[in-house]
């Protein structure tokens, strides 16, 4: 093993109390990583998984899912997760970081979108749908899981429906500028209007 806390020197009185070193064991190590609560449903026990190091670029290292613990962080909504990993040349030290990628059994007939199309904002997940002939629609969504540079759809869109994916913020803006022009209009200036018309 390796030394990481030696508390005597030579000559040193110690007792059964006293915690003289500290030794481990690098051979095998485990990594521990943090998966979104949305996705947490995805892992399991046993599952295999994938290191990456930017200290070692192309280099990966083979690992299992050990341990899943029960409880979501409050503040980052993540679950953490313990994967174990075998490092027989010694090159994964503690402390470092690593990106993991976990090789989750994948959902069938999933509808999709592109992840840029996805507009969020405090009062939900919204995409921009393309009606046609120039018009187009700002549509509150449910999502789902995301997978690389995709997000899944669980309510509020069609398959076959077409989603802006370039220039959606501006549309999102023009609509909500729109939809707030119109609600600035009271009900006692409607009516002022119609009288100006009908005594016209």
């Amino acid at each position: 093993g390796v030394v990481t806390m030696l508390n005597v020197r030579e000559g040193m009185y110690v007792t059964p109390e006293t915690e003289m070193m500290s030794i481990v064991d690098l051979s095998n190590v485990w990594m521990m990583a943090q998966i979104f609560e949305d996705q947490a449903n995805l892992v399991k026990t046993g599952e295999f998984a994938i290191a990456r190091l930017t200290a070692f670029p192309g280099k990966t290292w083979k690992g299992k899912v050990d341990y899943i613990y029960p409880e979501v962080d409050p503040k980052t909504r993540t679950l953490k997760v313990r994967f174990g990993f075998n490092n027989p040349d010694g090159l994964l030290k503690p402390n470092m970081y690593a990106t993991i990628t976990l090789s989750a059994e994948l959902k069938q007939n999933v509808l999709s979108i592109p992840l840029e199309a996805l507009i969020r904002s405090s009062e939900g997940d919204r995409v921009i749908v393309a009606l046609g002939q120039g018009r187009f629609q700002s549509r509150l969504v449910t999502t789902g899981i995301e997978s690389k540079d995709r997000i899944e759809i669980l309510s509020g869109l069609k398959n076959g429906e077409v989603v802006v994916i370039s220039g959606q913020f501006l549309l999102d803006s023009e609509v909500n500028l729109k939809s707030g022009l119109e609600r600035l209009q009271t009900p006692s200036q409607t009516t002022d209007t119609k009288k100006t018309k009908d005594s016209l």
